[in-house]
């Protein structure tokens, strides 16, 4: 994939991880949903960063 595909990627995971039909499925554990989703989103972020700095040099 493209970078951009993939900055696209993660940013409709990141629309449809926080739509509330997802958040109403997990209304009991929402604050663990919210957390694990955050790490996940932030490490697809951080891996994003890498594959586009490896690529300039």
């Amino acid at each position: 994939m493209k970078n951009t595909e993939v900055w696209i990627f993660i940013f409709i995971l990141g629309l449809l991880g926080l739509n509330w039909p997802l958040l109403e499925i997990f209304h009991t554990d929402v604050a663990e949903y919210l957390f694990a989703f955050w790490l996940i989103f932030i490490i697809l972020i951080a891996f994003a960063v890498y594959r586009t700095e490896d690529k300039k040099s």
